[in-house]
């Protein structure tokens, strides 16, 4: 696969697959931006075969259009935040795939997908961008913030990522690890109001601020040994997992993760 900038052990892993030996079904997993549907169509290219790219809400009878088309495809479908109820829809066009059909899924996690999803494919997981990578996409971005830098995963983050809103949020991130021990309780909870978790653009993105905390966290603890920092650098990890699945309220998360923080500051049990 020409023009890959890293995903190494996965084009390695894809490169074996022809249209005769290729799963019928695989589940690319990885977070957002990380080049699943480009790796998807240049694969599509590699088994001869034309990429077509499915809605997730695709209706039953277009499903089955998809399924009875007589000339060879590579159907792509993004899980993200998609309802139990319409991966059941998707279900039924991957239980038995046609002899001209390829499926490839793509999901930010595991967590979200039905296990009966998950039984029939074969996963293929994308590593993590080295920051020599991430520099390679510099064209697509212009200026490489250090701090963006620091935050950024992946290239698609990168190219997404609201650099005015940056500041702002690491500037909320220093105050949560400074001010979070002599903090009231209503105090930390009004951090909720700062943070986007709907659709109000003048707020700070749910997803930057706690990768900026994540990241400020830890770099805090490393450089000064806080007690504090590595406590929510700790809680921040495991709460990751459910953050990752797109179909929580965020709001809700949003608040326990502020009340379970308060908590820490404060010695309390969580």
């Amino acid at each position: 696969m020409k023009g890959v900038v890293g995903q190494s052990k996965l084009v390695q892993e894809l490169s074996r697959y022809t249209a005769q030996n290729a799963p019928k079904t695989m589940l690319f997993i990885g977070p957002y931006g990380c080049g699943k549907t480009t790796i998807a169509s240049k694969f599509a290219e590699q088994i001869g075969v034309d990429f077509v790219n499915v809605p997730a809400d695709a209706s039953a009878e277009q499903l089955l259009e998809y399924y009875r088309h007589p000339l060879p495809r590579l159907y792509f479908i993004r899980l993200v935040g998609v309802s139990e109820k319409q991966q059941n829809k998707l279900l039924k066009f991957i239980e038995e795939p046609s002899s001209n059909m390829f499926v490839v899924l793509a999901a930010e996690s595991m967590a979200g997908v039905l296990p009966t999803i998950l039984n029939r494919c074969v996963k293929h997981k994308f590593e993590s961008y080295t920051p020599d990578q991430l520099m390679e996409f510099s064209w697509m971005v212009g200026d490489m913030d250090p701090l963006a830098m620091a935050i950024c995963q992946t290239p698609g983050q990168l190219l997404d990522l609201d650099k005015d809103k940056l500041g702002p949020t690491a500037e909320l991130c220093i105050t949560i690890l400074e001010k979070a021990k002599l903090a009231s309780y209503a105090n930390m909870m009004k951090v909720a109001s700062k943070i986007n978790c709907k659709s109000d653009f003048d707020k700070l993105d749910f997803e930057m601020f706690f990768r900026l905390l994540e990241t400020m966290s830890f770099s805090k603890y490393k450089e000064t040994n806080d007690e504090f920092s590595f406590k929510l650098y700790t809680y921040l990890i495991g709460m990751q997992s459910k953050r990752l699945n797109k179909s929580i309220a965020k709001e809700s998360y949003l608040l326990s993760f502020l009340d379970g923080a308060w908590r820490l500051a404060h010695d309390e049990v969580i």
